[in-house]
């Protein structure tokens, strides 16, 4: 299993570190932990910050030695002397481990969390060692000494934290009245080099949650314990909060003595992956609050089949007679001009066989030439000119690699959805890890009601045959029939198995 550590407060009213255990016993991580404070609160506020002295923090820290970490979560501090003890270990021992730092400076229930010196050592120590910094509004204009009630004032309060040395912040939006008034929470992600948004569902009759935050920090160290990139952890850390909160329950104790409105309690479910949530819960990659796109043209099925990938109007022809009926021509690194006469002949030949013909990249000449469909990866999308592929018509293809490219397609919406690598694939070099089948049927379940889902990546005819029982409509391949040593058979075949009863 992969080792977090937890360092924080214990809070007996259902947040701080007893929810952080929780969270990495869902995830599956082992958790080891140092307690800064042994705290008494409840919904009424802070009745004692609990913060133990300098000696004891520093013993447990000396009692961890040898030991390593994936990835190491900060929660409550309570005052400079533990902020002191933090910083000496981090100074020793962090190396290259990310670091979440979720600067608690005070309780939801009211009450100071962090002495004001204690804030100031924090500034100076422990943010060059920070991976991930994730505050309310409140807690980043508290350390910036700046408001931040929009998207360009907190753009410059996180701008003062880069220069003291945290790497990023995922600034939490959901704490403020106005929010709160909303059909969605938002989150501003900031780095040194870029910044969006992760737009949520709101659950307006469950404002009134304990351990949100310590829920989503934890989360993200987990995430990135397992492996994930730091994206994809804030991704899959954002559903499982979304989700929490969703099913939360409520606790009455105490609510009528001290007139206070209903309490929840983050709850958890039995999914030990931490991935069994609902398409509700998974947030839109924005890269402006208000981001939108117009509709785009839909597939005319759910179900596009054998979809073979191929690089000439030469294997185009050799494949359409065969029964194919959706195809991509994907010609790379090549001008405009050098690639039209292709195009044209390739939609023409296409339109005459009624086959869904998409053009990969050239989204100007498939535009220009009314071709059924686009493709286009992650990287293009910042440079096509999306409302022109939409106004023309054309159906877009979105390719995805990974939970946060997922996240980023839900807020455009296109046509249809590609995922992977699922296996191994030797057409491209790729960074990201094969997803493999079982996740194929976790997508199948999320989206595949919603949109055509197309399977890519080291595909041949065995691993299709597995893909097919997942439900997912569509499989592309370029190797498993461009590479066979018959590749009419070796087409034929995928497509009877396609058209097959399960």
């Amino acid at each position: 299993m992969s080792n977090i550590l937890l360092i924080g407060g214990t809070d007996p009213s259902g947040a701080g570190l007893q929810t952080d255990w929780k969270v990495a016993n869902t995830l599956e991580v082992s958790a080891h932990s140092v307690v800064t404070a042994v705290t008494a609160q409840n919904n009424s506020g802070v009745q004692s910050d609990g913060v133990l002295p300098y000696a004891q923090v520093k013993a447990q820290f000396d009692a961890l030695k040898g030991l390593t970490f994936s990835a190491i979560k900060i929660g409550m501090l309570g005052n400079e002397q533990v902020v002191k003890a933090v910083a000496n270990y981090l100074e020793k021992n962090a190396n290259d481990t990310p670091v979440i730092l979720d600067p608690v400076l005070s309780s939801s229930s009211g009450g100071k969390l962090l002495s004001y010196t204690g804030q100031r050592l924090m500034l100076s120590k422990l943010l060059p060692h920070v991976t991930l910094l994730t505050p309310n509004l409140d807690e980043i204009s508290t350390l910036s000494k700046l408001p931040c009630n929009h998207s360009e004032e907190i753009s410059r309060a996180t701008q003062i934290l880069f220069e003291l040395g945290i790497k990023s912040a995922l600034v939490k939006g959901g704490h403020t009245i106005s929010n709160k008034q909303t059909e969605s929470s938002i989150d501003t992600f900031i780095s040194p080099s870029t910044t969006f948004y992760f737009v949520g569902k709101r659950w307006p009759d469950k404002n009134n949650v304990r351990g949100t935050g310590c829920v989503l920090a934890t989360a993200i160290a987990c995430y990135l314990a397992l492996g994930y990139l730091l994206i994809d952890s804030i991704v899959l850390a954002k559903a499982l909060v979304s989700q929490g909160i969703n099913d939360a329950i409520v606790d009455y104790s105490n609510n009528a003595a001290n007139n206070k409105s209903n309490i929840y309690h983050f709850h958890f479910t039995n999914n030990s992956s931490g991935k069994n949530f609902d398409l509700c819960h998974l947030p839109r990659l924005c890269l402006t609050p208000d981001e939108h796109y117009p509709k785009f043209s839909p597939c005319d099925t759910l179900t596009l089949g054998i979809y073979p990938v191929i690089d000439s109007v030469e294997w185009l022809k050799k494949l359409v007679p065969l029964g194919i009926k959706t195809i991509q021509l994907r010609i790379k690194d090549k001008q405009d001009n050098e690639v039209e006469t292709d195009i044209i002949e390739a939609i023409a030949f296409c339109r005459a066989h009624n086959v869904r013909l998409f053009i990969n990249d050239y989204w100007k000449l498939a535009i220009k030439h009314r071709a059924y469909g686009i493709h286009l990866g992650q990287e293009d999308i910042a440079t096509a000119d999306l409302t022109a592929v939409a106004n023309a018509g054309c159906r877009l293809g979105l390719s995805t690699h990974s939970y946060a490219e997922v996240a980023r397609t839900l807020t455009i919406k296109p046509s249809y959805i590609a995922l992977g690598p699922i296996f191994e694939t030797t057409s491209k070099d790729m960074p990201w890890i094969p997803q493999g089948v079982d996740a194929v049927a976790h997508w199948v379940k999320l989206l595949g009601e919603n949109y055509p889902l197309v399977a890519i990546g080291g595909i041949n005819f065995e691993r299709a045959t597995a893909l097919k029982e997942t439900g997912v409509g569509s499989v592309a391949m370029i190797s498993a029939i461009t590479e066979a040593p018959d590749y009419k058979k070796a087409t034929q075949d995928l497509i009877t198995l396609w058209d097959s009863e399960n």
